[in-house]
């Protein structure tokens, strides 16, 4: 059973804008507020961190529920199989 639906292309785009303008306000925030150099610094790089480890996040959840999906199938399979043999007997 395949539950996978695609995405349309307008709601990609949508997807890309939504980061790539978040990711630019936060970024030129940081730069124009008054700080010193060495603290604009780390305001960037805590948000390319947050940013890459949120990726990183989502991607291992994702990957981890497709094993799970996988598992769940070949189980499934395997119960199907043994209740034929049972009905057969």
């Amino acid at each position: 059973m395949n539950t996978h639906t695609q995405n349309s292309k307008g709601w990609i785009l949508f997807l890309y804008a939504s980061f790539i303008i978040a990711m630019g306000a936060t970024l030129i925030g940081a730069w124009m507020t008054e700080m010193t150099l060495e603290m604009k610094a780390f305001v960037t790089m805590g948000t390319l961190l947050i940013t890459s480890s949120s990726f990183t996040l989502a991607k291992t959840l994702r990957d981890e529920h497709e094993a799970q999906r996988f598992h769940n199938q070949l189980e499934d399979a395997r119960t199907e199989k043994l209740l034929r043999e049972v009905d057969a007997a």
